[in-house]
């Protein structure tokens, strides 16, 4: 091998070598921001089946029925058995977001922390999806036409312009009774890519 001693050769290698670089690291990072991480779907718990919608998909329990009323959310199911005059449900709302998960959970958080009714009971940090965000839980103090308080598990991702949020609610009473279920539910939630 002959080394060269010509300093346009040298520079023609290293400006060679840095565009080969450049290009490596923009191939392994597909996306602007560093935040997402390797992820693999939790498989769907038993008596769960997957829901899909545009650009969102969600396990909830097999026996929960579409909700009649969904109110501003895109998808809502609820269990058929009430608990305290109050039917557990699980939803999907959209609206438009241009940051990332993260940034979209703690606007969530933010907007929650403003709501008269609601009280953000812990605020933690996850990664659903492969994404880091915050699982939001709040408690709700009773809608005018109610007489229940309930609960909330939430989970927000945030993908192509979009903010989704999945919302697992549950009476106060029953919460702990239907934590897993709840938490089985947030964490199945993913978004396309």
């Amino acid at each position: 091998m002959t080394r060269s001693s010509d300093p346009s050769s040298r520079a023609t290698v290293a400006v060679a070598v840095v565009a080969m670089v450049a290009a490596a690291l923009t191939l392994a990072c597909g996306r602007k921001s560093h935040s997402r991480t390797s992820y693999t779907p939790p498989p769907l718990p038993a008596g769960f089946v997957e829901q899909t919608g545009t650009g969102w998909r969600i396990a909830v329990p097999s026996n929960w029925k579409e909700a009649a009323q969904k109110g501003p959310a895109v998808f809502a199911v609820t269990d058929p058995q009430p608990v305290d005059d109050f039917h557990a449900y699980a939803s999907v709302f959209t609206e438009p977001f241009a940051g990332e998960s993260v940034q979209y959970a703690k606007a969530s958080e933010a907007g929650l922390r403003k709501e008269p009714r609601a009280t953000v009971e812990s605020s933690r940090d996850d990664v659903i999806d492969g994404d880091p965000t915050l699982i939001l839980e709040s408690r709700w103090a009773p809608a005018p036409s109610s007489t229940v308080s309930y609960r909330t598990m939430q989970a927000e991702l945030s993908s192509h312009g979009i903010g989704y949020v999945a919302t697992c609610a549950v009476a106060a009473s029953a919460f702990e009774r239907y934590r897993s279920t709840c938490e089985s539910i947030v964490r199945s939630f993913a978004v396309q890519r």
